[in-house]
């Protein structure tokens, strides 16, 4: 991999690298062509909270600009040994390796096995029950993690009815209309582009799955990068859903054609599990890495975490900036109810 280069701050407009770096799903309107072959561009629109994300996103642009040197170069800098952790991802930047697609390729084969969605009914919902935690991140103020803690979410599989959110200070079903743009704490709103009815509409061929994902982005912006955007979406779709097995094994193979992908052997979940990472250097912001992480074994999707690949003042490369583990997915018969 070369060397990233920086991207200055003034190349963005304000604000525009926090709703990067938010790590969340974008709205995706429905008149899109789930082939991809005769869709037209759908303008990205304000993001949707679908996971924890968001806290962790804080003030993240204070790494922008920071430059980060690729495994093949023998400048780059390294995060100090020690163990892998679920907050800190040891020697940083020499972790990485190559063979994304081949793992990608595997992981699809599993995903297109998957029995888990036999038998699912519109009037259902999906559980989701994760561990989760996010850095607070600012100028002149210590990075610090906020306690690992639980998350649980149900969404309704048809989309039609609002889903709840269970998390400390927060617990609220959401009624009324449907919301159309950031979802308010401990709601979940009726258009969540990843309820599993709407995931099923998507491509399950990979060649038409893969411009499905770099046609949600804005070509006409100069200041897109469909790859990165194309990764990010990869990322939303997969956090706190249930994918339906034809369409994950598509999302997979298409994310193996992306430019950049990367592996990192030994990556850990929220909840102190190893897995294998499938990775991308943000372009965006260069000192952050983001990963989605897979069992070693199984190759099923354990988690989630996004780590600093460049020390700042209040960074040091390697810490985890923001941690998810997925414990527990199920289908259930209304919301608040557990397995």
């Amino acid at each position: 991999m070369n060397a990233t280069t920086s991207l200055p701050e003034k190349d963005l407009p304000p604000g525009r690298h926090q709703q990067i770096k938010e790590h969340l799903m974008r709205e995706i309107r429905h008149d899109h062509a789930p082939t991809g072959s005769t869709s037209r561009r759908t303008p990205w629109l304000r993001p949707v909270i679908v996971g924890p994300a968001a806290a962790g996103a804080l003030a993240l642009a204070v790494l922008a600009g920071v430059s980060v040197n690729g495994t093949d170069n023998p400048g780059r800098t390294i995060g100090r040994a020690g163990p892998a952790t679920s907050a800190f991802a040891p020697r940083v930047n020499g972790d990485t390796t190559g063979g994304a697609a081949d793992l990608l390729n595997r992981i699809a084969m599993v995903a297109a096995e998957s029995h888990a969605a036999e038998g699912i009914r519109d009037d259902q919902y999906v559980y989701v029950r994760s561990r989760v935690a996010s850095a607070t991140v600012g100028e002149g103020i210590p990075t610090t993690m906020t306690p690992l803690h639980l998350r649980e979410v149900w969404r309704a599989v048809d989309g039609s009815r609002p889903g709840l959110v269970r998390e400390p200070g927060q617990s609220h079903l959401a009624d009324g209309e449907p919301l159309e743009a950031e979802a308010r704490p401990g709601e979940l709103g009726y258009e969540s582009t990843t309820n599993y009815r709407h995931l099923s509409t998507l491509p399950t061929d990979p060649d038409a799955m893969y411009r499905w994902l770099r046609a949600q982005g804005d070509k006409e912006a100069d200041d897109r990068n469909l790859d990165q955007d194309a990764f990010v979406l990869v990322s939303g779709l997969l956090r706190e859903s249930l994918m339906p097995p034809r369409v994950g094994a598509a999302l997979y193979r298409a994310a193996a054609r992306i430019p950049g992908v990367l592996v990192v052997p030994n990556a850990v979940t929220a909840a102190d599990r190893h897995g294998v990472a499938i990775v991308r250097y943000d372009s965006y912001n260069p000192g952050v890495r983001d990963e989605l992480i897979f069992d070693k074994d199984t190759l099923r999707y354990i988690g989630s975490r996004r780590v600093a690949t460049k020390a700042t003042d209040s960074i040091e490369a390697g810490q985890v900036l923001d941690t998810s583990a997925v414990l527990e997915t199920a289908v259930v018969d209304r919301p608040g109810m557990l397995p």
